[in-house]
């Protein structure tokens, strides 16, 4: 009898564990819109000036020269929704922090202008 009683909490037991990992599995397989969708702005950015390429992952992002190949600052950014993204950096050169507010009219643009009134344009890299 006290071996049946035990046989039926363990699989109780082990039922329990494979929900809890069937619904952790689950939860991190949820995307924010379709798959065929590019993420709100992790990838690669260029300035339309040709300076940098801005390479943004998961809430943070760096700035690499095009010419020299080095980090020219690093910063990070919040998506408050599909279209605005609030960014915040340090520049290596300086040392100066700036931030900005930047719109995206499309997947692939973002029109930002920081907190001294300079507009910039960042276009996502094929």
């Amino acid at each position: 009898m006290i071996e049946k009683f035990e046989n039926r909490n363990l699989v109780r037991t082990k039922r329990v564990a494979a929900a809890v990992i069937l619904s952790a599995t689950l939860a991190g397989c949820q995307t924010n819109g379709s798959p065929s969708e590019p993420p709100l702005a992790n990838g690669s950015w260029a300035s339309s000036d040709g300076v940098y390429v801005a390479e943004f992952l998961n809430g943070s992002f760096r700035a690499v020269a095009n010419d020299t190949g080095n980090v020219i600052s690093e910063g990070t950014y919040i998506a408050s929704s599909k279209e605005n993204i609030k960014l915040r950096w340090t520049s290596n050169l300086t040392g100066q922090t700036n931030q900005a507010d930047c719109i995206k009219p499309d997947v692939n643009v973002m029109n930002c202008t920081d907190q001294n009134g300079n507009k910039f344009t960042l276009r996502r890299n094929a």
